[in-house]
């Protein structure tokens, strides 16, 4: 009896042993098979960052605003020619304050402005953040807004084949 018991025991002991063993051996695979998927999910992450990079910063490159907008200010010529024509322009309807009205402005609608230049000694830069560096991005956005004078026009350029066009105007001041 004692003989069969300790047979039994030895037996159970191995039996165990083996379970063990395998489960361990089932653990490493599952272990090895996911550190394998876990690879391949940051090989595809790191390739959408890449991706994500290309679309978020494209490179633009136009001409300098500042020097297009002085040409733009000072030359008739080159204004008409820097205009993307039937301009949209954006306006009060009828009374200030009333319904807003979107027209296409023909070329031979378009009154030759300034931006209230007086003097050649004067100029203005605008900038797209507060750090004053233009980022490159393809839209500018002109303000004029007069605090004593009611004034509020808005100029919308962008960038198109490396050169800065005027596409939009909106007039919603007095």
């Amino acid at each position: 009896m004692k003989k069969s018991l300790f047979l039994i025991f030895v037996i159970c002991i191995f039996n165990c042993e083996s379970k063990t063993t395998n489960e361990r051996t089932n653990l490493n695979h599952t272990i090895d098979s996911l550190k394998v998927e876990l690879l391949n999910a940051n090989n595809i992450i790191n390739s959408l960052k890449g991706e994500a990079n290309k679309i978020i910063e494209p490179k633009y490159n136009n001409e300098n605003f500042d020097s297009f907008f002085w040409s733009f200010m000072t030359d008739s010529t080159f204004q008409m020619n820097r205009i993307k024509f039937p301009l949209t322009y954006i306006t009060w309807k009828g009374d200030l304050g009333g319904p807003i009205d979107t027209l296409s402005l023909p070329k031979n609608k378009w009154k030759y402005n300034s931006f209230y230049i007086n003097t050649a000694s004067e100029r203005t830069q605008i900038y797209d953040n507060f750090d004053l560096i233009l980022r490159p991005t393809n839209e500018r956005v002109i303000h004029w807004y007069g605090v004593e004078t009611g004034g509020d026009s808005k100029y919308y350029f962008e960038g198109k084949n490396g050169k800065w066009y005027l596409v939009q105007k909106e007039q919603l001041g007095d």
